[in-house]
């Protein structure tokens, strides 16, 4: 009778409690159940994590860049200052993480679930969050220069004091968002959602932008952009002398 000898998936699945600081560079664990893992400081550079479960797991301070999330349960994860950069995210379940001060820079997150997840001071420049859900997230003080949010749900978003220069907002849904002290130079708002939004104290905001947007009576403007409503829908910026 031959002995089962177990593979690394298996061992690291009952070792759940006790991998911190763990090699796993490289390692194949798609699929895994690793849920409510110890894995703070884990080497997973370039790791296949396809379909991994790690919801609820502490992965701060871990290494994940250029690893390959895709289809990845990390719900409810501390990912507290992880470094994801490069990493395959798409349609990673990601919903209600922590993610202050990680690093999602050039990542793959579009399709991905982001819902209520915690941004604060997070860095995701040139990342591709094309019609990802980011509904309320916390994203106060990002760093999202360069990112692409065409067709993202970004409704009730924090964004306020973020930098979001040269950013593409296409068909984004902005409904209710903070973007106040946000840095908005070069953003593309083509078709974007602003009914509701708050832009006061925006930087580099222009009226070209706007026409380009959908924005109602509730949107607050920064104080050098004035609009005249002729109808519900209808506009007219006025310049600031007016």
């Amino acid at each position: 009778m031959t002995e089962h000898t177990p593979s690394l998936r298996e061992k690291l699945e009952g070792s759940k409690k006790y991998l911190q600081n763990a090699d796993l560079k490289g390692a194949n664990l798609e699929g895994a159940d690793l849920k409510g893992a110890e894995l703070g400081g884990a080497d997973m550079r370039g790791a296949n994590l396809k379909k991994i479960f790690l919801s609820e797991a502490n992965i701060s301070n871990a290494d994940l860049s250029e690893a390959d999330l895709s289809n990845a349960n990390l719900s409810g994860a501390d990912l507290n200052k992880s470094n994801l950069g490069g990493a395959n995210l798409q349609y990673a379940y990601i919903r209600r993480a922590d993610l202050r001060g990680a690093n999602l820079s050039e990542t793959n997150l579009s399709k991905a679930n982001l819902r209520e997840c915690a941004l604060f001071k997070s860095w995701v420049k040139k990342a591709d969050c094309s019609e990802a859900n980011m509904q309320n997230i916390k994203g106060a003080q990002m760093h999202m220069q360069g990112s692409v949010l065409k067709g993202t749900k970004l409704e009730g978003a924090d964004l306020s004091g973020a930098r979001l220069d040269n950013v593409d907002f296409e068909d984004a849904g902005l409904q209710t968002a903070n973007l106040s002290r946000a840095n908005l130079k070069g953003a593309n708002f083509n078709r974007a959602d602003l009914r509701g939004a708050n832009l006061r104290y925006v930087v580099g905001l222009t009226r070209e932008q706007i026409k380009l947007a959908m924005i109602d009576k509730k949107t607050l403007l920064p104080n050098y952009l004035k609009v005249k409503w002729s109808s519900e829908t209808a506009f007219e910026i006025l310049d600031h002398k007016n």
